[in-house]
């Protein structure tokens, strides 16, 4: 990776941050978020989330996208897109997902995370099942992540046959060098692109995805397109517009 651009912040005991950038996919990444200390990173985590997880009014107004996420997961699982079995919300900050299955749709989620203790359905890091889960969740995950390892633990825990992969992150075709682009936030370290989400997907072997533009949510299968594809044509078809947004390899839906 190669020097991008930088941002001053003025907050959360940031100064300068420098974005570097990958020439061959584009994916680019805060070199000085991932040369924090740990335990600088999990202060900086705490004193943001702290001010936006637990409020009803935060500016990121989260409560309409966790509510489409979990309407598009129900009924992917009524498509049978989506198999039964333990799903996994991993980094699932308070359980917002996990809350809106239960309450309203019958599904159970199981919630997972490093830095705050879920309001629903809570498992401790050893009750975690390595390729044990039908479904592995993870919503404004894949930004604050600062290592590869940490990327394949995450899809480590999607049974390697039949489990999907459901991400919500941005992902443009490229990232602006533009300190005012609006996804610099103080936590954000991490910003991938269509190239470089489609090569996650080649190393880890999915093979197509859907993606729906409300809940912004993409879902990777290891099964073939062809066995795929007819049940989102179904779901679209019963739905009477294109609900999910199909296609081999990964959905770039935002060009």
């Amino acid at each position: 990776m190669q020097y991008f651009f930088s941002k001053t912040f003025t907050q959360f005991d940031l100064d300068q941050v420098d974005y570097w950038k990958c020439s061959a996919c584009g994916f680019a990444a805060s070199k000085t978020h991932l040369d924090m200390s740990d335990e600088r990173w999990a202060r900086l985590n705490n004193d943001f989330h702290s001010q936006t997880h637990y409020t009803e009014d935060n500016p990121y107004n989260r409560n309409q996208r966790y509510f489409n996420q979990a309407l598009m997961l129900s009924l992917m699982r009524k498509q049978d897109l989506i198999p039964a079995g333990d799903w996994l919300d991993w980094g699932c900050g308070v359980g917002a997902v996990a809350r809106l299955l239960r309450d309203y749709f019958d599904l159970r989620l199981d919630t997972y995370d490093k830095y705050f203790t879920p309001e629903v359905n809570a498992v401790t890091a050893s009750a975690l099942k390595p390729c044990g889960h039908q479904l592995v969740l993870n919503t404004a995950v894949f930004e604050h992540v600062r290592d590869r390892a940490t990327l394949n633990e995450i899809e480590s825990y999607v049974k390697p046959d039949s489990g999907c992969l459901a991400v919500h992150t941005l992902v443009p075709e490229n990232v602006p060098a533009n300190p005012d682009w609006m996804y610099l936030l103080p936590v954000h370290c991490a910003f991938h692109t269509n190239r470089s989400m489609q090569l996650l997907m080649d190393q880890w072997g999915y093979r197509c995805s859907v993606y729906n533009e409300h809940a912004k949510l993409w879902v990777m299968f290891r099964e073939a397109p062809a066995a795929i594809e007819p049940k989102v044509a179904a779901l679209n078809k019963a739905m009477g517009w294109q609900y999910l947004h199909f296609k081999p390899g990964f959905m770039d839906y935002w060009k």
